[in-house]
């Protein structure tokens, strides 16, 4: 059994938030998208691929009671290639949503193990025995012009197909699953989150600490959290 907590903040800089979360603690998943584009276009581009990221999900979650883990992989990434298409599709049918794209990392817990799926920089990090490892890799380079700033080199929605990054992990009882977006990781340093994780209380208390310290680094961004503990 799994406890799944999540918060979202629009951050000190930002007039609006482009970050969704969705959580299904009942089919075992959830999915943190950061959105990207011109105004309002990229929390178009985040609503629309979480939530068909989730109606792929709830509705092939019939198919996961007896699935074997290929079928599972499987499942998750169509269901984030379905979205990428229909993200895509949608930045063609208004100039205002033309190159709007997102980020996303999904998180699917089943039967002992946990699927990830991810495209962009948004990341995924376990926390076992008071070590924190981070799951993903982004998917940027640092920008020319300025060394300090990443460029996104995939996102979901910017091109027709995308390819979808997809780990499987074995759980451990006691283990927590940190998904987030880089409105904390690129503000504050992985020890100050492992810090966090460690020493907070248990859920909201912890992703409360996580914003607040994203706060304290500036919060050039929207911050987003979500925390599973298994």
């Amino acid at each position: 059994m799994s406890d799944w907590f999540s918060g979202t903040d629009v951050g000190l800089k930002r007039s609006n938030n482009e970050d969704r979360v969705h959580v299904d603690s009942e089919r075992g998943f959830v999915i943190l998208a950061d959105g990207m584009g011109g105004t309002q276009a990229g929390e178009v581009a985040s609503g629309l691929a979480v939530e068909s990221i989730a109606r792929h999900l709830e509705q092939n979650a019939g198919f996961w009671i007896l699935a074997k883990r290929q079928r599972e992989r499987a499942t998750l990434i169509d269901a984030v290639r379905k979205a990428n298409r229909r993200v895509f599709s949608a930045a063609g049918d208004r100039d205002e949503q033309h190159g709007m794209g997102t980020t996303v990392v999904v998180l699917w817990i089943r039967s002992g193990a946990a699927h990830v799926a991810h495209v962009g920089d948004s990341r995924l990090y376990r926390l076992r025995a008071a070590r924190l490892e981070a799951i993903t890799r982004d998917h940027s380079t640092r920008s020319p012009g300025d060394p300090s700033r990443f460029l996104l080199t995939r996102a979901v929605g910017t091109e027709s197909d995308i390819e979808v990054d997809h780990q499987m992990i074995e759980i451990a009882r006691g283990d927590v699953f940190l998904l987030c977006s880089d409105g904390l990781s690129s503000v504050v340093a992985e020890e100050e989150i492992r810090r966090a994780l460690v020493e907070s209380a248990r859920g909201e208390a912890t992703v409360k600490r996580l914003i607040a310290l994203a706060h304290e680094g500036g919060a050039p961004d929207n911050v987003s959290v979500a925390l599973v503990y298994c």
